[in-house]
């Protein structure tokens, strides 16, 4: 047994028994990975424009984030260059040092969205939409460009020689000679070659010589050419291969599949080796020699698989979330993955998981759930039932919620829920296509519309205080606890109506242009009551309590939804690009971070903005300018969401789960 352990040890192993070492997990779902193959640093950014640099043993060496978004990274492979491409006013090429200290801004060649930089980082390949190959020098001056057949979206420089190979997404493989310029610093590229395939690309590979040059064709498999352009053949793995890599020497290879499959393969296509991992690899890259394979999923995981491990005699891979710092270098929280404090499966079918309409209340924290058909329940904070299989006759379905108090109404019926006290009531008014609802139960009562041109105010007992009938269609209403009421109409009139239901013409604008309306947060005199967004006028408005306009604040973008958050008035595109501001009009946040127009805005235990959005199978807690406070990776389908103070509920697959916040996050981080 000695003797047989004695001799195993000595010099490199053959036999692959992967092992995975470790895994780092990302702040967002991983966008982009590339590795520096020399000083074997793994370079890596995600949906929260993070950049994270990782030594080979997965320990974070610089953390930093964009404020715009990444769309792609390079890192040359002595570590020293880095380069992204970031969306800004127009495409912008940054150049930064290993410690992500920026050196060089400024703007990329038109449509830029593909680069790589040559193996000892003195020149740049920028690729894009347009038939032009850029090359730029490291101190970001142009080195030469050449006009190529059709946009090149993936580029690999060989190590050894001036050669760079290209490839275009519909199936064109390129080779071009980069010979020394008359000036310095100058490149003369010229088309060696050049070979049209018949499937898309999703990855170019090199040996350190070149003489083997990988091009991953998903359904045609992995296609192999020379130095000169020859095809040499193709390996097939038997599944759509998107990822395939050679190591410097061309011994040893790897590739991952669109189906999952992970594979290690010998020069001649022979499977060594192979496994399924759970979520399919977005990005894969091997270590120079063979040792190791570096995968990333979209999912946010970074792993090391070692080949030639041995499996059996190590413990179980380590987990490890990359340490953020701030601009100052000191440690900061980092986000985390989370999964649901508690999930109920609640719903008999998918399409009423769908349709339902979700709430939170945070002064008792209750989640409400309003299903067909008219179905309302709440549960606490436990996941415990309060109130089950209550039913609101009628079509749609619609909450509110206030103060401790909610309501739940369909197009011709409504139940006011008093949380505190555990008690309900159906409000005893005939009601006629309900269009509009605004509750304030313990000041005001009730506002609502009914077919779009009918307004009126109740009591909470149900009684008419008052009522009208307009000329022209409601776009939007708001309440304020002094009973007032706003209204914007088609008809180009900002109407407010007194507490006895007498109404004031406090602006007009532009009937095309009808604007939303929120109660602004109650500040000292002389600020704003309510707060309108013209939408294709850009225009944030205050208005004094009569609805005369007090201030005016012009936005960048048309303009999507206005809500209240706290004190701020928060107006957001249908890209997600948002401002938010006080009741005077001072500006207090702008983002242009992309977002979608189902995203959830909230404010957390400690009073801050957040926003939650739904990528995929992510779900993602961020703040205003994009910083991930968490994520949850769901197994099932994302549906509606709701959030307050107390916590996030959201409908996953048929069931109700729950992310508390608070102290319950804090103890998880």
């Amino acid at each position: 047994m000695d003797r047989a352990i004695s001799e195993t040890t000595k010099g490199p192993k053959t036999r692959l028994e992967p092992w995975t070492s470790w895994t780092v997990v990302t702040d967002s779902p991983l966008r982009g990975l590339c590795f520096s193959r020399e000083a074997g640093v793994i370079l890596a950014w995600d949906e929260g424009n993070q950049l994270y640099l990782l030594n080979s043993r997965g320990e974070s060496q610089s953390f930093s984030r964009s404020p715009n978004r990444i769309t792609a990274g390079a890192i040359s492979d002595d570590g020293s260059l880095i380069a992204l491409l970031v969306e800004a006013t127009g495409a912008e090429l940054v150049l930064l040092t290993a410690d992500f200290e920026i050196r060089l801004e400024r703007p990329a060649p038109s449509e830029s969205s593909f680069l790589t930089i040559d193996p000892h980082g003195r020149y740049l390949a920028i690729g894009g939409r347009q038939r032009l190959l850029h090359l730029i020098t490291r101190n970001g001056r142009p080195a030469g460009r050449l006009e190529v057949m059709e946009p090149l979206s993936h580029l690999c420089f060989i190590a050894d020689r001036p050669l760079l190979i290209g490839a275009a997404a519909y199936g064109m493989v390129v080779g071009v000679a980069l010979e020394a310029g008359r000036n310095a610093d100058r490149l003369d590229p010229e088309i060696l070659w050049q070979d049209r395939l018949t499937s898309n690309v999703g990855r170019l590979s090199a040996s350190g010589d070149g003489s083997i040059i990988l091009a991953s064709c998903y359904t045609l498999g992995i296609q192999r050419f020379d130095l000169r352009g020859r095809n040499e053949g193709s390996y097939h793995l038997g599944g759509t291969v998107s990822q395939a890599v050679t190591d410097f020497p061309g011994r040893t290879m790897a590739a991952t599949t669109l189906e999952g499959d992970l594979a290690v393969l010998s020069p001649s296509g022979h499977v060594r080796w192979r496994t399924t991992l759970d979520r399919p690899a977005s990005v894969l890259e091997i270590d120079p020699l063979g040792r190791y394979l570096i995968h990333g999923r979209s999912t946010g995981e970074i792993s090391r698989l070692d080949l030639f491990g041995g499996a059996s005699d190590h413990p179980e891979p380590r987990v490890v979330k990359p340490a953020a710092h701030n601009a100052q270098g000191s440690r900061a929280v980092s986000g985390t993955v989370r999964k649901p404090d508690w999930s109920i499966p609640l719903f008999e079918r998918m399409d009423q998981a769908e349709t339902a309409v979700l709430a939170v209340l945070d002064l008792v924290p209750t989640v409400a759930v309003f299903s067909s058909p008219g179905r309302l329940s709440l549960y606490d904070a436990a996941g415990e039932a309060r109130a089950t299989g209550l039913e609101v006759s009628g079509v749609g379905r619609i909450l509110r919620v206030a103060e401790g108090w909610l309501a739940a109404a369909s197009d011709r019926r409504i139940m006011l829920y008093d949380v505190v006290a555990g008690a309900h009531d159906r409000l005893d008014v005939s009601l006629v296509e309900l269009t509009h609802l605004e509750i304030r139960p313990d000041d005001y009562g009730v506002a609502l519309v009914q077919e779009r041109d009918r307004i009126g105010r109740l009591s909470r007992a149900g009684k008419w205080i008052w009522k009208h009938e307009l000329r022209d269609p409601i776009e939007d209403i708001a309440i304020n606890r002094a009973g007032y009421t706003a209204a914007t109409t088609n008809g180009g009139e900002f109407l407010v109506f007194d507490p006895e239901g007498k109404p004031h013409v406090g602006f007009r604008f532009d009937p095309s242009d009808p604007p939303l309306v929120i109660e602004a947060a109650a500040t000292k005199r002389g600020t704003s009551a309510w707060i309108s967004l013209a939408r294709r006028a850009q225009q944030l408005r205050g208005h004094d309590r009569l609805g005369q306009v007090v201030w005016e604040q012009p936005l960048p973008w048309e303009g999507w939804a206005l809500e209240r958050l706290g004190s701020l008035a928060l107006a957001t595109s249908a890209d997600g690009r948002l401002v938010s501001c006080d009741p005077t009009g001072q500006i207090r946040d702008q983002s242009t971070t992309p977002g979608d127009p189902g995203d959830v805005f909230y404010l957390d235990e400690t009073g801050t903005p957040a926003r939650l959005s739904r990528k995929g199978v992510h779900l993602i807690s961020a703040t205003l300018d994009g910083a991930v406070n968490w994520r949850s990776v769901a197994e099932e389908p994302i549906g509606p969401i709701a959030a307050g103070e107390s916590g996030i509920a959201v409908v996953l697959g048929k069931s109700l789960a729950w992310f508390a916040n608070g102290d319950s996050l804090a103890q998880r981080s």
